[in-house]
């Protein structure tokens, strides 16, 4: 049975990932340097073959081994061609390994400096045990009755107020065949079952010997639930779990050390004066994408020792960052906080890794190559399968038939402040009437609630209702909308979920006007590929398996495939 596309796919990309290394496979019972195939210099394993066979249960099962293997030899071919082609030199794949090659060694320096470096004594876990109560904790062994019908619950209770016992009740009325055969026996529950489930927070607290409130379930049942059993857990059965949290615990904490040690020792400083820039941009953000000026790009944002980061840096760490991991575009702390990370991430501990000399450690050149020959296989595929049918032409009429798909809708800007008194907000009225700005003014006022912070920015499409903004923020709508940038509005009375009462003030920032974003804005090219890949999916997929088949057939007599050693792969299993 030939294997379908998008399963072959995936079997294709995870050859690379199928490698096990000689330990392993010899704890498993591989033989690891049994070769299957060979394709010119390149050998194919068993453990390879395992290996991928493991990754690709959850697409397929029903896979012949001569079937699996085939991907792996595919995938050969295509790298003698990528490398024909010095793919490998190729500037996108370049930048795809130096973004790979970046995260790798930051995630070197982590294994080195903390993984490896933090460990947790038999002492300190067993102070863990008793210092957090879990000497005491128990576990609780439950039975219970199933009944359809709250008249049936009513008579097993008078039969147990009788004298019955629960159990022979259990055998005899019980719903749920399988623990009323053992007398209602649901087994030992813990805690963490509890904070899981509504069900067992219903027994879980209840003393030996004792019945529970009865519990009506989702289908509308009812359980009856006797606690049969306690018994403490004990330190063995928890040493595990408390091994993971201590050195869950001390990695953060050894992180966290070591990370302000690189700081201080690269003088790693925010510039305050290009903050403010970011900040006040951030203003007008959408999707937390703060609009700079072209002209303020080369502004430096952060200094350390060893270079520093501009602007255009900064908003290139963004477009890497998907929309939730961005910071609030006007919260200096957040922004601050990402600024550090992402130039300690990409800049700074790869240029630790490559002072100690990690970058020629064997896990990441092996890692790293791994991940070449990846972007060297999918370029070769884009390159032989796509860009025939993608052309510029095509791409760019699509983008012309669909402007309606890349119209960015009238945004209004505006920033709000949020107190809990009139009188306070009649003060923030005559500041900003002054000439203050708001975010200063409202830095001296405390968070208004956990949920609502005092002071943020704001901003809503004119095509929206004001009612569809929910009843709450659509007065704040209606009033944004009679204001010209720069006015003042409020105080508004807002109501809040714990009946309490806020009061807003608002200031109107700017008006965006409707645009259809420009055919190369990052947005669109990935959006119009994405759309004519789509369009052209069943010629792509041919045109591609058709320079496979002939691959095959160009490259027969370098692919040598040892079925005597391919048969013998059911004993591994």
């Amino acid at each position: 049975m030939a294997m379908k596309p998008q399963v072959w796919v995936a079997a294709l990309f995870l050859c690379a990932q199928a490698s096990v290394s000689p330990t392993q496979a010899q704890d498993e019972g591989v033989d690891s340097v049994a070769v299957v195939a060979r394709v010119g210099e390149q050998q194919i394993t068993m453990s390879d073959l395992l290996g991928a066979e493991r990754r690709l249960r959850r697409f397929e099962q029903d896979q012949g081994d001569r079937e699996l293997l085939q991907p792996f030899i595919d995938r050969e071919l295509l790298l003698l061609e990528a490398r024909k082609a010095s793919l490998d030199t190729a500037a996108k794949v370049q930048r795809t390994l130096d973004g790979i090659r970046r995260r790798q060694l930051a995630e070197k320096v982590y294994r080195e400096e903390v993984s490896y470096a933090v460990s947790v004594t038999d002492a300190e876990m067993r102070q863990y045990f008793v210092d957090n109560g879990l000497d005491q904790k128990r576990e609780v062994r439950a039975s219970h009755i199933l009944v359809d019908k709250a008249e049936d619950l009513e008579a097993i209770m008078h039969r147990l107020d009788a004298g019955e016992d629960f159990a022979d009740l259990a055998s005899e009325l019980s719903l749920d065949a399988p623990t009323a055969a053992k007398g209602g026996d649901m087994g030992f529950w813990q805690e963490e079952d509890a904070r899981r489930s509504s069900f067992v927070q219903q027994f879980i607290g209840v003393d030996l010997g004792k019945i529970a409130k009865p519990y009506r379930n989702a289908r509308g049942m009812f359980h009856l639930v006797k606690v049969t059993e306690h018994r403490l857990l004990g330190y063995e059965r928890q040493v595990d779990q408390i091994r993971r949290v201590l050195q869950r615990q001390k990695k953060k904490a050894r992180w966290a050390e070591y990370l302000a040690e690189e700081r201080d020792r690269i003088e790693l400083t925010v510039d305050p004066e290009t903050l403010s820039v970011l900040l006040r941009a951030g203003r007008l953000a959408v999707y937390r994408m703060p609009p700079i000026e072209p002209a303020d790009h080369t502004r430096i944002l952060v200094r350390f020792r060893e270079g520093e980061i501009d602007l255009g840096d900064y908003l290139e760490m963004l477009r890497d960052t998907s929309m939730g991991d961005r910071p609030r575009a006007v919260d200096s702390t957040a922004v601050a906080q990402y600024i550090e990370h992402e130039t300690m991430q990409r800049v700074v501990l790869p240029i630790v890794a490559e002072r100690k000399g990690w970058h020629q450690a064997d896990d990441v050149a092996e890692y790293l190559n791994e991940k070449r020959e990846q972007a060297m296989v999918e370029m070769l595929r884009r390159t032989i399968a796509e860009d025939p049918y993608l052309t510029e032409d095509v791409r760019y009429a699509y983008y012309e038939n669909h402007q309606p798909d890349f119209l960015e809708p009238e945004r209004i800007f505006f920033e709000g402040g949020l107190v809990s008194t009139m009188i306070e907000a009649q003060q923030v009225l005559e500041r900003l009437r002054q000439g203050e700005g708001l975010a200063d003014i409202m830095k001296v006022y405390p968070a208004f609630s956990e949920q609502w912070r005092t002071y943020d920015v704001f901003h809503f499409t004119t095509s929206r209702t004001d009612a569809s903004h929910g009843a709450r923020w659509a007065k704040a709508v209606e009033l944004v909308r009679s204001l010209q940038p720069g006015q003042i509005g409020g105080p508004l009375e807002l109501p809040f979920e714990d009946d309490s009462m806020g009061y807003l003030v608002v200031q109107a920032l700017a008006v965006q006007p409707a645009r259809v974003l420009a055919y190369d804005d990052p947005l669109v090219q990935d959006t119009v590929r994405r759309q004519t890949r789509h369009e052209y999916r069943k010629e792509i997929t041919g045109s591609f398996y058709s320079y496979l088949e002939d691959l095959r057939q160009r490259y027969e007599m370098s692919v040598v495939v040892y079925d005597q050693v391919l048969t013998t792969a059911d004993q591994y299993r």
